[in-house]
């Protein structure tokens, strides 16, 4: 090492111009880039690092007019010399490459082991070693915000204890999961079942040989779907591209948006793209046609604050993930692994989601704008996340369409879904137009009427064959009231009844799907028009509002003496509740995977804690030198389905705090 380095010094002191960059560019892949070996590092250390450093900013010495290196990259130039040697300094550089190869030759590398320039089919993600590199005058614009840890692996990472890796507080992973077109990594199915089993969100990533065979783009990418078989819940797909094997950047370019247009059309999402910003610009140009096309960037840039980023900050959109590093250690690895970051909350940002139709009555179709996603009977497709889908229902002749069920509400033939989580969405029409027709119009309130109309006078409703449910089936009770064509009040046993009024004898449960339903299986008698046609079996769904503020009627506070209420137009309904006694608290049963708790922080707040489902999960301090309104406090994480979210104050603040106040102005469900 001693030798290399300083060969290295003579070396960059004597040459110049493009023989100078091909001499830099050998050495910054030879010592500066962190090799892939896992289990050992070739890196330089202590003084061979510090010479290394030297060297580093030898390259990266600004411009020089009068130091002939006119045309070649200022990232690769050197500090001139004022006294040339008399050697010929096209043989100084083809004399220095033979030696660094030489010399680098004879470093130990263990059999088998790929360092960062190997071109074996067997690449993971930065093995280009790009990533240790920044180009001059990209943008790097800084991220100050939150984020959520990573990290990426392959099969060169060997055994991985993920039950260790999710206690070192990692919450997800990509994994390779293709290389080329027959390249399958022989660790990603064990490492895909045990980090999910373990907690960990996973997706895969496709490790790209671009080459300038007709078709090869697609057959990359259907190798890589049929390994992969992203499905929703796990993370977005990842084309890794850093090599370009004899394609030009114009090549490249249109290989990776082909290998990306394949894999949306197979899989309905659309894949990440990672790179480095010396990687995408050399290998592409600097184009912006992938960000444009919607792939989010996933940018490889170590050993900064921040990464720079490539295509104009990837068109505007910045960074998605992060790849920070290549030399991180994470309990449960032997050995290095690339550590990431990823922008803000929430995985749910790259986080495959799904939509699910199901349309009833063989009576006309659902359509989707974008389209792909309607149909006429039954259907499901994988969706980008926080996608918005626009669901028309569009009957046939003689047909009419009855209503939404699940993620859709009411009668309305147009629905827009937004892709936060899972979603399905039931259609219904009917062919017979002599029956009874019914609408629904949903509860706006918590205990507030759903309401069923009929498009003619109906008899003989009870509380058997008009009623409200969950999707599961089990039936809400409900306070029955029917009127007639007037308005006015009528005998729900009488003939004249135009609608029916259910009322939820207790407060529906925020984000809990229900549905109205008529003349369920079993009901008798059932609905009837006058001359005896039967409404058929009809039911209309709605979600129960996430968005609950604190004095409505699913917010149960105790003692409620304890709790005061405080008006002023900066909190989210007008007013919020605040106690300050040990041991008062506040409960809220609803249906989700989490949920916002939305309060107001300042100089006299105290402590309190949180239970999900009678588990403790938080504890916070709401303490504040100013008093701030609209804070949120996050639990998410949670399966779907019902929880009961108890807040209790502890009595105790932080020294310096002036009170032990905790306030509770709405809560948000979540997913």
């Amino acid at each position: 090492m001693d030798r290399l380095l300083g060969l290295c010094e003579l070396i960059l002191s004597d040459i110049g111009g493009a023989e100078e960059l091909e001499v830099a560019y050998l050495l910054a892949r030879c010592l500066g880039a962190p090799a892939r070996d896992r289990r050992r590092d070739l890196r330089p250390r202590g003084r061979h690092a510090r010479a290394l450093a030297g060297l580093t900013a030898r390259l990266q010495a600004p411009d020089t007019p009068a130091d002939g290196t006119q045309g070649v990259p200022s990232t690769f130039r050197r500090t001139p010399r004022t006294e040339p040697m008399s050697f010929p300094r096209r043989s100084i550089a083809r004399l220095a490459i033979v030696a660094v190869l030489a010399i680098g030759a004879a470093i130990p590398v263990h059999a088998g082991e790929p360092l960062a320039s190997s071109t074996e089919r067997d690449g993971s993600l930065g093995a280009s070693g790009e990533a240790a590199l920044t180009p001059e005058g990209a943008v790097a614009p800084r991220w100050s915000g939150p984020t959520i840890p990573g990290i990426d692996i392959s099969h060169w990472q060997g055994t991985i204890d993920w039950t260790k890796v999710a206690g070192a507080g990692k919450e997800f992973a990509f994994m390779k999961a293709t290389d080329d077109v027959d390249y399958v990594d022989p660790t990603f199915a064990t490492n895909r079942a045990q980090a999910r089993a373990n907690g960990l969100i996973v997706g895969a990533y496709h490790f790209a040989r671009p080459d300038p065979t007709p078709g090869d783009a697609r057959r990359e990418a259907r190798s890589f779907v049929k390994v992969a078989d992203p499905q929703a819940g796990s993370l977005l797909p990842v084309l890794d591209i850093e090599t370009s094997r004899g394609l030009d950047q114009r090549g490249v370019t249109r290989w990776a948006r082909t290998w990306v247009a394949e894999v949306r059309e197979l899989t309905g999402v659309t894949p990440l793209v990672y790179t480095s910003p010396y990687g995408w610009m050399t290998r592409t140009g600097d184009t912006r046609l992938l960000a444009k096309d919607g792939a989010p960037l996933w940018i490889a840039h170590w050993g900064v604050s921040s990464p720079t980023l490539p295509a104009g900050n990837w068109d505007g959109h910045g960074w998605v993930v992060w790849q920070h590093t290549s030399d991180g250690h994470v309990a449960g690895i032997a050995g290095r692994v690339d550590l990431d970051k990823l922008a803000g909350t929430s995985l749910g940002r790259i986080t495959i989601r799904r939509l699910s139709l199901d349309v009833v009555g063989d009576a006309g179709r659902v359509t989707s704008q974008p389209i792909g996603y309607g149909c006429a009977t039954t259907c499901s497709r994988n969706v980008d996340p926080n996608t918005s889908i626009t669901l028309t229902a569009a009957p046939d002749d003689n047909a009419y369409f009855i209503g939404w069920t699940g993620a859709c509400r009411g009668t309305v033939p147009t629905c827009t879904v937004e892709m936060r989580g899972n979603r399905t969405v039931g259609g219904r029409f009917v062919t017979d137009i002599e029956p009874p027709v019914p609408s629904f119009a949903t509860p706006t309130g918590f205990t507030d009427p759903a309401i069923v109309t009929f498009d003619e006078n109906v008899r003989g409703v009870t509380a058997t064959n008009v009623a409200l449910r969950r999707v599961n089936g089990d039936r809400v009770p409900a306070d029955l009231a029917c009127r007639g064509a007037s308005g006015s009040p009528v005998p729900c046993d009488g003939t004249t009844v135009r609608s029916v009024r259910l009322t939820p004898s207790a407060p529906l449960v925020p984000g809990r799907d229900y549905a109205i339903v008529v003349n369920p299986a079993g009901a008798d008698p059932k609905v009837r028009d006058r001359i005896g046609n039967v409404t058929p079996k009809t039911s209309g769904g709605f979600e129960a509002a996430r968005r609950v503020e604190q004095t409505r009627e699913p917010v149960v506070k105790r003692p409620a003496g304890a709790w005061t209420q405080m008006r002023t137009s900066a909190a989210s309904g007008g007013s919020y509740a605040v106690a300050g006694r040990e041991g008062a608290a506040v409960r809220l049963a609803f249906d989700g995977a989490g949920i916002e708790w939305v309060t107001v922080t300042g100089p006299n707040r105290g402590r309190a804690k949180v239970f999900v489902d009678g588990r403790l999960v938080r504890a916070w301090d709401l303490y504040a030198p100013t008093r701030t309104f609209g804070v949120v406090r996050t639990i998410d994480g949670l399966d779907a389905g019902p929880h009961l979210v108890r807040i209790v104050l502890t009595g105790r603040h932080r020294p310096g705090s002036a009170g032990t106040l905790v306030a509770i102005d709405r809560f948000d469900v979540l997913g």
